[in-house]
């Protein structure tokens, strides 16, 4: 019965923090290689280098990882930009006339996409 007991522990301390570690999120960090580099010690190097690395040996994982990351940051960026543009737009609409404003627009957030799709 002790063995059991000693072997359920060790095997709970060993399985618990390997279930609690999560995978970075990109928003947690300054940028993308402050991110990749956390990604490449929470995965370990074989790992982060099967999942991002494309040539043969797999050794430009960290830079096509930085890369990616922060392409897809840039584009988010954007996104948001366009959309405070729509948004301070059809602020200024509805503020200068709100019955148009109403007769045009469903709600705010269709006057919004209507704005995006023009830009």
């Amino acid at each position: 019965m002790k063995r059991m007991l000693l072997v359920s522990a060790l095997v709970g301390a060993i399985l618990v923090p390997t279930a609690l570690a999560a995978d970075p999120v990109p928003a947690d960090y300054k940028n993308a290689a402050k991110y990749c580099k956390a990604v490449r010690e929470a995965k370990r190097v074989d790992a982060f280098q099967t999942q991002y690395g494309t040539n043969k040996n797999k050794k430009n994982a960290y830079g096509k990882c930085v890369s990616a990351t922060a392409k897809a940051n840039a584009g988010k960026r954007e996104d948001s930009e366009e959309q405070n543009a729509a948004t301070a737009a059809c602020k200024k609409q509805q503020s200068e006339n709100a019955t148009k404003f109403a007769q045009d627009f469903k709600n705010f957030g269709q006057c919004v996409k209507t704005e995006k799709a023009k830009s």
